[in-house]
């Protein structure tokens, strides 16, 4: 069932899992936002340097 189906019914279970759920994708997606922000950010003033051989 999904929570735009007519019977849902909020349930403790429902709330705990969707609550985890939603707090472990927003890290992950957050993580992802700021790596790539702080790469942008990196190429934009010149920070990277070529490897060293």
């Amino acid at each position: 069932m999904f929570p735009f189906a007519y019977e849902w019914i909020w349930d403790i279970g429902h709330i705990v899992f969707f609550g985890l759920f939603y707090a472990i994708l927003s890290v992950v997606f957050g993580a992802l936002t700021l790596t790539i922000l702080k790469t942008m950010l990196d190429l934009w003033d010149g920070h990277i340097h070529e490897p060293e051989h």
